[in-house]
């Protein structure tokens, strides 16, 4: 359910709220990547890859809709999935997951900017990648911690107490056993910017 509200909550804040200011470089920050990407190294590959595609179908046909309609569901789907496949490791280090996030989100951008090309989004040229792509997920990473903290915070998917301290075994979500472990509680079993405008 949490995933559902946060990723309804990102799109319309992206469509109606960053979209639309203007951003020193370039587009403005994809906060619905940086979400899907950080839901799906929570949830794992299934949960990821159907989180990614829902959340891109929903940017794709939230207005305005400037974009080919499917690339981002494409998009985000690969990269949920490919995200998701992640969620073991993370368990050993506190960046580790920062990391993997960011790593995700440059991916994704990257991925957009390639998939736009291939199926002729006019938006999308070599040149304009060239200029924005840089620009975009540097705005992506400077998001990373905030969505991430949030996930863990609000989202039941850290293993951190409701005072905000590690428990020991655990790390994004990880209880020692290898299930997630929602805040506080026991385990659990188991449309990105790259064009100028």
């Amino acid at each position: 359910m949490f995933a559902l509200v946060a990723i309804l909550a990102a799109v319309v804040l992206q469509t109606a709220l960053l979209d639309r200011l203007p951003f020193p470089g370039g587009p403005a920050p994809n906060l619905v990547l940086v979400l899907v990407v950080t839901l799906a190294l929570a949830s794992g590959p299934t949960e990821g890859m159907l989180i990614g595609f829902g959340a891109g179908l929903a940017l794709d046909i939230a207005p305005p809709t400037g974009n080919l309609l499917g690339l981002s569901a494409l998009v985000f789907c690969v990269i949920g999935y490919g995200c998701g496949r992640l969620r073991g490791p993370l368990e050993r280090s506190a960046w580790l997951p920062l990391a993997v996030v960011a790593l995700g989100v440059a991916a994704g951008e990257a991925l957009y900017a390639l998939a736009g090309m291939t199926f002729g989004d006019p938006d999308i040229t070599w040149q304009s990648v060239r200029l924005v792509l840089p620009v975009s997920v540097a705005y992506d990473a400077l998001l990373c911690p905030f969505v991430l903290y949030a996930v863990v915070r609000f989202g039941g998917y850290g293993g951190w107490a409701s005072a905000g301290r590690r428990q020991p075994g655990s790390l994004a979500g990880r209880d020692p056993a290898g299930g997630w472990c929602p805040a506080g509680g026991a385990g659990r079993a188991g449309r990105a910017s790259t064009h100028p405008g």
